[in-house]
């Protein structure tokens, strides 16, 4: 079995069930293709830059920035590796820019990324996610996709053939997209890189100035976006009005507020809020708040008459102290090793995101679009059941959710 970049796939096998397969696999990812075509087609186009100042977008570490005759120009400032973020964070997207090196240094474009906190007091910013490569020089994989600072480095370069595609020292023409786990590049009109990767499902777009001392200028304009959300296909599990499709399990209070459902604790106990419906493989994602205490979200997950757990998996939701073990999975021990959880993802104080994808014995969470866990159980306990919200034993102060939507196959 063969799987091309496209998504199609193609059985070597010949015969009759093999075929009906084949044939069942091609409808659906031509179905994707369309749904992802009709998407990019009905997306407006959003200015990033508005060709006077630098609005909607911040400096991280290093590198000078400023707006000249309608450029954003990027330059070395204190040999550390520098940035220009975002403001927003963007989920499935198309991208497209002009850029044009004026120095020999390195730069790239960051997307689906992340300003994390490392060091051994985790107050150090460090830029993680993927990058689109942009050398001033051809044939050093200028839209070529690099993982900055994840440790696997290229994921995917163009082909040596298309390595005259860019123009040294004069404009050049990125087109970005990313759709689901599927990642295209484009460099003057030139398809350079087409892969699958699904390692960040959300983040920032960012300018890049390399670090080290060889100078950098480059010069960047027409950033413009279509924002795509995230993508099609997705069922909303709580109305945003009251809790129809919902079960308290236990004696806390559950509320709906502002669109939101706010929990409570009552007693001293756990507290559950539990889905009618079971689910087993599925995509799902959820905001939530915390204004103390821990919590979680449960899934593959199951309660006795009295409405007391009886097993599942528990993707925590950690006091605001403790938030970066948020991600990380729980059941009745620890499933992930949490002595390499990611600092800096969770703003405490705010709405934050999260997304838990189960499909088989794979299990694989994300907090604000960056993933914290991927874990495999070659012998898995749970595999079917509710999804669960809870309140932590220990009687904390109000947790609330909102925007919850689930994806099955």
């Amino acid at each position: 079995m063969k799987r091309l970049a496209s998504g199609i796939l193609y059985l070597r096998e010949k015969g009759g069930t093999t075929m009906r397969c084949a044939i069942g696999f091609v409808t659906l990812a031509l179905l994707f293709s369309l749904c992802s075509a009709w998407a990019e087609e009905a997306a407006e186009w959003t200015p990033l830059f508005n060709g006077i100042d630098l609005a909607g977008w911040h400096e991280v570490l290093g590198g000078k920035w400023h707006v000249e005759n309608g450029c954003i120009i990027g330059e070395t400032g204190d040999g550390r590796y520098g940035w220009l973020v975002t403001d927003k964070m963007y989920s499935d997207f198309v991208l497209e820019l002009d850029f044009k090196t004026e120095g020999p240094g390195n730069s790239g474009v960051q997307f689906r990324s992340h300003v994390i906190k490392e060091g051994p007091q985790h107050d150090t910013d460090r830029m993680r996610g993927y990058q689109g490569e942009v050398s001033p020089k051809r044939g050093e994989n200028t839209g070529g996709v690099y993982e900055e600072a994840g440790g696997r480095g290229w994921l995917a370069t163009p082909p040596k053939e298309l390595s005259t595609v860019m123009t040294e020292g004069e404009w050049n023409r990125y087109k970005i997209s990313a759709i689901g786990d599927h990642i295209v590049t484009h460099l003057n009109g030139v398809k350079m890189v087409d892969f699958h990767d699904d390692k960040a499902v959300r983040g920032c777009i960012a300018l890049q100035v390399h670090s080290g001392r060889t100078p950098v200028r480059v010069l960047w304009k027409n950033v413009r976006i279509q924002d795509l959300g995230y993508g099609p296909g997705w069922t909303p599990l709580f109305n945003g009005k009251d809790l129809t499709g919902w079960r308290s399990m236990g004696n806390e209070k559950w509320t709906v507020e502002d669109a939101a459902i706010v929990g409570e604790c009552m007693s001293e106990k756990y507290g559950y809020l539990a889905t009618d419906k079971t689910y087993k493989d599925f995509v799902i994602r959820i905001k939530y708040r915390m204004t103390g205490g821990n919590s979680g979200l449960f899934f593959h997950t199951s309660f006795d008459d009295k409405g007391e757990l009886t097993g599942g998996v528990q993707s925590e939701i950690a006091e605001p102290k403790d938030s970066y073990l948020d991600g990380q999975l729980y059941s009745g021990k620890w499933l992930t090793d949490i002595s390499k959880a990611t600092y800096g993802l969770v703003n405490p104080n705010d709405w934050n995101d999260m997304q838990v994808t189960c499909k088989g014995n794979r299990i694989t969470t994300y907090v604000n679009g960056y993933q914290v866990s991927d874990y495999t159980d070659p012998n898995p306990k749970y595999t079917d059941g509710v999804i669960a919200l809870q309140l932590h034993s220990g009687g904390q102060t109000k947790t609330m959710f909102k925007d919850i939507f689930i994806k099955e196959p």
